[in-house]
């Protein structure tokens, strides 16, 4: 070999090393990851148990993880999709009655391996109904429920017996998570009484001690959050609740849907543990997702949310998914309160509060106006001839003046006498503690006070707050409701049977408002019910349940390692946690 091509052959080599060593030093310094998803939460979920939660927390971020409903809403498509049951349910109409027929999958097994049959299903629904179970957010949406039949020649296939009702397949599709009568009622307490029972006006059973053994246990904190009662037939298990820190839920080894061949959504579970981290500070929150800490993030405040695309360490790690909300928001109103009974006083402070301007200013354009519980979406049941309320402080005032509030003492603050005694107009805004939500009632702060209204502004922690509201002891407060693809049925919002231990915190409603709610709910004909939807649209206009405000994008942010997310508008908050799974390229162990 000449001198020549020697040097050459060891340029070469030492060429390979440089070549070598440099892609070894690079494989080195990528990053290994557990095989979890960290999902930030700004508030404790109130428990884990279906029947008795009501909080988006809870019931979408997590119990959706664990336990399963016969239907679900495909994130993308917006359509009802099975999950426990085989195929679609068949619906057929007996005169004044409607059955909708059920068939479990026979795959479909709880975690000590036997099957789920008709027995839990029939479990789950009557600790829906049981007198004293805590289930007042549920009940009313399935009020035409009048029994369930079974068969003995198929112990998965059931007969629901309903009244007329436009939800009936949302409901019972999509509303009653099935749960395993081993694991909540052990002792059978519920099996010696049936639907019909539970379901009459004033049950005779209510006394009872069974009922009252069976409601104990169930309303306990045992079903809330203890690893030994919290079990479902989903993909997950909780594993550890720390209250204030974590709620950990890790995937079961051997999960039924696994030998499922057919694939949707519902059938997926990558991370092998999800954990749930309450942080409570958004800043503080926002500092845990660019550090790596967290892999999920539902970001609020619309300017921090903007601000994340200057961040070099958010951009090189993370991206953003905005799917719109099925939800809206809202200035929630007590209609028992003395001052804010009046409905010119109402309608007053719908043209105080500049919607435009929160638009703007709050959410910086992430949303769109709405002044009705019906999403704008919905064009198709939208009433045109309701246009929302402009700002205009001059008309405010004059319905003030009206209602009988004036400045009489010259102090900028207007007044009334009120039961025998000179009352300042003073109210008080209350939201659970979040940025947003509090820049919005800073800006009504500022438009009420030009009116001579005195607000006070009241942030409580999260779980104080729904207890505040649920004592209807708030007079303003900031709400937000999560809507389906389906039909809008908002008995559970605002009828009056839903005042007490259901979700109409306002109290709103009286006889006439109850009847158009009900007739809404039993009308099967689209263009009849259509024509009810531009009633109650009025209704909304004119007695002000709410003071709609607008319809936002979801601002979320998710670790740039995860792909099938599952990014839609039909599941809070428009990903779906299960399906998240890590790319190619990146080291997971675990």
């Amino acid at each position: 070999m000449s001198i020549k091509n020697a040097i050459n052959c060891i340029l070469f080599i030492l060429l390979m090393i440089v070549v070598l060593s440099a892609i070894f030093n690079q494989q080195n310094k990528i990053k290994t990851y557990k095989d979890e998803l960290k999902v930030h939460l700004i508030a404790d979920a109130k428990g884990l148990n279906p029947v008795t939660v009501v909080d988006a927390t809870s019931r979408s971020f997590m119990l959706l993880n664990i336990m399963q409903s016969m239907l679900a809403y495909d994130y993308k498509s917006l359509q009802l999709v099975p999950v426990l049951a085989t195929k679609m349910p068949e619906i057929r109409n007996t005169g004044n009655l409607v059955e909708i027929t059920y068939e479990i999958r026979p795959e479909a097994v709880w975690d000590n391996g036997t099957a789920i049959t008709v027995n839990d299903v029939l479990f789950s629904y009557k600790a829906i109904f049981c007198p004293k179970v805590n289930s007042d957010n549920l009940k009313p949406g399935l009020d035409f429920v009048k029994d369930i039949r079974t068969y003995v020649d198929n112990p998965r296939k059931y007969t629901i017996i309903c009244t007329q009702n436009i939800g009936i397949l949302e409901s019972t599709g999509t509303d009653v998570m099935i749960i395993p009568e081993y694991i909540y009622d052990a002792k059978h307490l519920l099996r010696k009484y049936n639907i019909p029972e539970l379901v009459a006006e004033k049950p005779k059973c209510t006394d009872d001690e069974a009922v009252q053994e069976f409601s104990d246990f169930f309303n306990s904190q045992k079903t809330l959050r203890d690893p030994d009662f919290v079990k479902g037939s989903g993909a997950y298990k909780l594993i550890c609740w720390e209250t204030g820190k974590n709620v950990v839920i890790e995937r079961k080894q051997h999960w039924w849907c696994d030998r499922l061949k057919e694939k949707n959504q519902y059938f997926e579970a990558y991370p092998k543990k999800i954990v749930f981290t309450t942080i409570t500070n958004t800043n503080t929150a926002l500092t845990a997702l660019k550090d790596e800490k967290l892999d999920f993030m539902l970001v609020s405040p619309v300017k921090e949310y903007k601000d994340l695309d200057y961040s070099p360490k958010f951009k090189e790690n993370f991206y953003k998914s905005e799917a719109p909300m099925l939800s809206y928001a809202a200035i929630g109103i007590n209609h028992k309160d003395k001052i804010l009974k009046d409905v010119k006083v109402r309608q007053a402070l719908c043209y105080l509060i500049n919607v435009d301007q929160l638009i703007s200013k709050v959410i910086l354009g992430y949303g769109v106006r709405t002044n009705s519980s019906i999403l704008p979406i919905k064009k198709d049941i939208i009433n045109p001839n309701i246009q929302p309320y402009p700002h205009d402080i001059k008309i405010a005032i004059l319905l003030l003046n009206e209602a009988g509030w004036k400045d009489t003492d010259g102090d900028g603050v207007l007044d009334k006498i009120m039961d025998g005694k000179k009352t300042d107009f003073e109210l008080t805004y209350t939201y659970n503690t979040n940025p947003l939500r509090e820049m919005i009632g800073l800006l009504m702060q500022r438009a009420f006070y030009q009116a001579g209204i005195t607000l006070t502004l009241k942030s409580l922690e999260w779980s104080l707050y729904l207890d505040e509201l649920k004592k209807h002891n708030c007079q303003l407060w900031y709400a937000s409701w999560n809507k389906t693809p389906g039909v809008d049925d908002n008995k559970q919002t605002f009828h009056t049977g839903s005042a007490n231990g259901g979700s109409n915190y306002g109290s709103f409603g009286n006889a006439k408002t109850d009847k158009l709610l009900d007739d809404i709910r039993v009308e099967m004909d689209f263009t009849k019910r259509k024509a009810l939807y531009y009633q109650w649209q009025v209704v909304e206009h004119e007695q002000i349940p709410y003071i709609f405000l607008y319809v936002q994008k979801y601002r979320n942010c998710i670790h740039n390692r995860f792909q099938n997310i599952h990014e839609g508008s039909a599941g809070y908050p428009g990903v779906w946690f299960a399906g998240f799974k890590v790319k190619n390229g990146y080291k997971v162990t675990d």
